[in-house]
């Protein structure tokens, strides 16, 4: 069986409820840290790639090269025609990859906000488990606009676009992997950000408690819609790569 592939992106960003997911499923999964320098595998050698957060700006990835490195091998995905998740800057990157423009949404969104399905989400089974409208945990600055040939599944109010599916390659701009352990290692990594959309981290605490289980309900419903339209983590004849770290 393949592995699916987690890159994460920054120390403070890992996957949350997305490893009690692959654990819960008994599906394999390897994890690259990117920031670190950790090689990237061949494409042919995963079943599925879920691409993670990050601080630093798209705008700004050309500075930096393990983003340099991120782009490049999210790019050969696309060609490829990998299944692939990104989330929040994961998204972003797939966004740009596609032509679509990454900008500074007109507010910063940090906590708790609603969402709502379009007629679009309503109609693509990815997004069968979520309710027409539903909670997400965000932080985030940036926004993605839609590439050509793709429609808008998932609108907010302060930021509309909220994902897209590009065949089997998706975007969101949200969290539901989020956990409070999470949430409380981004207030320590961002400290100064909360204050800036006049909460405390109290107020996170307080925004996120009560829907913490229907987070990780929904994050699951999500996972098995995305890994049904994937069909690529069923058993295969498969040696992990050699450039691969343990397996879990």
């Amino acid at each position: 069986m393949k592995p699916v592939l987690i890159l994460q992106n920054c120390q403070a960003e890992s996957a949350g409820t997305i490893i009690d997911y692959l654990s819960d499923r008994q599906i394999p999964y390897e994890e690259i840290h990117s920031y670190r320098g950790d090689p990237m595998p061949e494409a042919i050698d995963v079943a599925a790639v879920i691409c993670l957060g990050c601080p630093i700006s798209l705008s700004e990835y050309q500075q930096h090269p393990f983003l340099r490195g991120l782009y490049a091998f999210v790019a050969r995905l696309v060609r490829e025609n990998v299944p692939y998740l990104g989330i929040c800057y994961g998204g972003q990157l797939l966004a740009r990859i596609l032509g679509a423009k990454v900008e500074p949404n007109k507010v910063k969104e940090i906590g708790v906000y609603t969402v709502s399905l379009t007629e679009a989400g309503q109609t693509d089974s990815l997004f069968a488990g979520l309710g027409n409208s539903f909670p997400v945990v965000q932080w985030h600055s940036d926004a993605f606009g839609i590439p050509f040939g793709c429609q808008l599944p998932v609108e907010g109010t302060a930021c509309v676009n909220q994902a897209f599916r590009h065949g089997r390659q998706v975007a969101l701009q949200f969290h539901l992997e989020a956990t409070e352990s999470l949430l409380l290692s981004w207030c320590e990594a961002y400290p100064q950000e909360p204050a800036e959309v006049e909460k405390s981290v109290a107020d996170l605490l307080k925004e996120f408690r009560p829907i913490a289980d229907k987070l990780k309900q929904m994050n699951y419903a999500f996972l098995d819609s995305f890994f049904s339209l994937a069909k690529e983590y069923q058993p295969a004849n498969h040696t992990p790569h050699a450039r691969f770290g343990k397996s879990h």
